[in-house]
């Protein structure tokens, strides 16, 4: 399917995909450019060859006044959409923007490519600050929602699906049942100034960025769960950096760091596959490190240093993050030279507990024993037996760190 069926799926109001088109594909609000323009890019979102582009003052893209922007109240409303900014940005500029100086509901970007998501309602201004500085040429998705009395007084701001919670004076917004109407809706720079908290500031340079897929939601159809913007919004309009089908290609990136990018690796392909990655990191600030397109099973072990966590699966797969540890038996005095150690999963049944084997040597060649596992917690049973001493039979349970146990074995008093 799509990415735009996976955003129609949502049945937004309003889709401006900008993929070389202005037009609104779902509602009447087809946007009217005065200097952007669109322009062949294939790097913003899944789907899109073109996109919207601004870089000039003055550059916009104005919307038509509806009933879902600009000129009626409203008690649940979201806009959101992909956007990429070229530079860093000093002067605080406009992303999306409806209203003026009394009344607005916007995404501005400025101060060194930091976030600001604000409303202002009759002079009362709530804003969300973003957690991330968007660096340049790296595709975001931005969301902005607000919810009224009815549904929690709550706004609301994600970057690439994750909830950006540094607030001023707070998220709640008690007693604001509607947003007031508003004026002008736009992409990009507004002609002249633009209002940050309530005050008027004099643009003084462009926005220089890009659009792509933007959509709008209106009351009832701005039920918008964090599951959906997450995983549907975002991660299923996610371009990959790297996409891999086997073993062998990921053995290619072995030993390197993956970049800050929405999606760092893409798998694809069906049934179970398994998947051992040799020193593959990721960038602190990549979205995604791993995603699964398949249906199956896509079973990812860390090793030598790699630390693939943050997963997502879009056809209903399932990802499974392995990091393996090892538990270390040693003895004091020595005796696992030559004994028979056994590791036993403690399930707890009547046939003492020994029906299924993890791991195990009739003759230990050294004075440890080493039981390299997935990392997954689990109850175990350790064995030991070496003539001349009392055999050991000890629980433990395991974890995600590496382990150590050190055993004190008997003489056997008929020794």
């Amino acid at each position: 399917m799509a990415y735009t069926d996976d955003i129609l799926a949502l049945s937004p109001d309003h889709l401006w995909t900008f993929n070389n088109v202005l037009t609104d594909s779902v509602g009447t609000a087809t946007g009217v450019a005065s200097g952007a323009t669109l322009v062949s890019k294939t790097d913003l979102c899944e789907g899109n060859t073109f996109c919207l582009r601004t870089d000039a003052i003055a550059e916009r893209v104005a919307l038509p006044a509806t009933t879902t922007i600009s000129n009626s109240a409203q008690t649940r409303k979201a806009v959101g959409g992909w956007f990429q900014a070229d530079r860093y940005q000093s002067p605080p500029k406009v992303v999306y923007a409806e209203g003026d100086t009394t009344n607005s509901f916007k995404i501005v970007l400025g101060w060194g490519n930091r976030l600001v998501f604000e409303l202002d309602d009759n002079g009362t201004v709530f804003q969300i600050f973003g957690d991330t500085i968007l660096e340049p040429d790296r595709s975001y998705h931005l969301m902005l929602i607000f919810e009224g009395t009815a549904y929690g007084n709550i706004l609301r701001a994600y970057v690439d699906g994750v909830e950006q919670l540094n607030a001023e004076p707070t998220n709640r917004i008690p007693g604001l049942t509607t947003l007031t109407a508003k004026t002008t809706a736009w992409f990009g720079d507004p002609a002249g100034t633009v209002s940050i908290g309530g005050v008027e500031i004099v643009l003084l340079a462009p926005i220089n960025g890009s659009y792509a897929n933007w959509a709008a939601w209106d009351g009832a159809d701005a039920i918008l769960t964090e599951t959906e913007i997450r995983e549907e919004l975002f991660e299923k309009g996610a371009l990959a950096s790297t996409t891999i089908t086997n073993q062998a290609g990921l053995d290619a990136l072995a030993d390197s760091v993956r970049p800050n990018v929405p999606c760092c690796i893409r798998v694809t392909g069906d049934g179970t596959i398994n998947l051992s990655a040799d020193n593959v990191t990721f960038d602190s600030l990549a979205s995604i490190h791993v995603q699964y397109t398949g249906t199956g099973t896509l079973n990812w072990t860390n090793t030598n240093g790699s630390n693939a966590s943050l997963g997502s699966t879009t056809n209903g797969g399932t990802l499974n993050f392995i990091n393996p540890a090892t538990l270390t038996i040693d003895t004091n005095p020595d005796i696992l030279s030559g004994a028979e150690v056994r590791i036993y999963d403690n399930e707890n049944t009547t046939d003492s507990n020994y029906n299924t084997e993890l791991d195990g040597v009739e003759s230990n060649i050294g004075s440890t024993f080493q039981y390299a596992h997935s990392g997954t917690s689990n109850d175990i049973i350790i064995q030991i037996m070496k003539d001349g001493y009392e055999e050991i039979e000890i629980p433990y349970s395991i974890g995600s760190v590496d382990q150590s146990l050190t055993l004190f074995p008997k003489v056997e008093e008929n020794a």
